[in-house]
């Protein structure tokens, strides 16, 4: 399990985005918060979106072995 992002702070209604290099898929990746978020793929890139209503949230993103 390696980690892309760890403790990484995702302001009010603001995202996350991670290249797809190296072949990495949506099914690829595991993301640990205490928030709320939506996860959705794009061309290029995964995009975690902060989908809490009142705050920043803190989030680590790994994949999966």
């Amino acid at each position: 399990m390696a980690i892309i992002k760890e403790n990484y702070l995702i302001p009010l209604n603001r995202m996350l985005f991670i290249s797809k290099k190296d072949g990495l898929k949506l099914e690829d990746i595991i993301v640990e918060t205490e928030g709320d978020y939506r996860l959705f793929e794009k061309e290029d890139n995964i995009v975690i979106k902060n989908d809490d209503c009142c705050r920043s949230i803190k989030v680590t993103v790994k994949t999966k072995d």
